[in-house]
């Protein structure tokens, strides 16, 4: 189904597969166009899952790149940390995973493009609010409950964890130059050394495998893909 992120989603949030995206279309790994990220196409939702969306008409421009990002910011900043962003992001206070056993270290609250999917993911912020728009839109109107990473007053406890350095002299992690399924080397889909929703999930679909929620490497087998080849291309299990 077409559209019902993440960040990267997440980030799911990160690594296992439904429960942290919109499902992935008929065109992964062709790229934004026709996506779960492209909000440009109006009436093609309608179909899809039962959605209460029939439209989007909120997308006055009808531009994909454009609900994310903008070329100038015209005194409407929402985020300063680069990648030119153009949508609300969430004011919610969330509650990080935490485990005795992570080596890695935790940032307190999403860091990176984990706080930019949590825009939209955390079950709470519209999807319409960017440009100068503030929106009415939740993303359950698009009938998957799944991709409301942070709703239930923003629990990420139960989601793999995010904002989370990636500890290389950790022994149950394998080195930083093993690959995806999409040619990414782990190095590459870090932020800052640390683990974030596009590290599993490529927001803008363009090398993701079919039916696995924009993920970086298929988790299952089929063609091209091992089972659990997501997890096991960072943990050394």
């Amino acid at each position: 189904m077409k559209k019902v992120l993440l960040t990267a989603a997440v980030v799911a949030m990160v690594a296992g597969g439904a429960s942290m995206v919109m499902a992935a279309a008929a065109n992964d790994g062709l790229g934004i166009v026709g996506s779960s990220h492209d909000f440009s196409d109006g009436t093609l939702l309608a179909a899809k899952n039962g959605a209460t969306v029939t439209n989007e008409d909120w997308n006055t421009r009808q531009e994909i790149c454009r609900v994310c990002h903008a070329p100038h910011d015209k005194n409407r900043t929402r985020y300063t940390d680069g990648l030119l962003w153009n949508h609300q992001v969430s004011d919610v206070t969330f509650t990080m995973y935490s485990s005795e056993t992570l080596d890695g270290v935790v940032d307190d609250q999403p860091t990176g493009s984990s706080k930019l999917c949590m825009g939209c993911h955390d079950g709470v912020t519209s999807i319409d609010t960017f440009d100068n728009i503030t929106g009415t839109t939740a993303i359950t109107a698009y009938a998957n409950t799944s991709i409301n990473i942070g709703a239930s007053g923003g629990h990420l406890e139960g989601n793999h964890p995010v904002s989370i350095t990636y500890n290389t002299a950790d022994s149950e992690l394998n080195p930083t130059s093993n690959t995806f399924g999409d040619g990414s080397t782990i190095a590459k889909v870090l932020q800052d050394g640390k683990v974030q929703c596009s590290s599993c999930h490529d927001v803008h679909n363009k090398g993701t495998f079919a039916g696995s929620s924009l993920l970086r490497s298929g988790n299952k087998i089929a063609t091209g893909s091992t089972a659990s080849g997501l997890c096991l291309t960072c943990h050394n299990k």
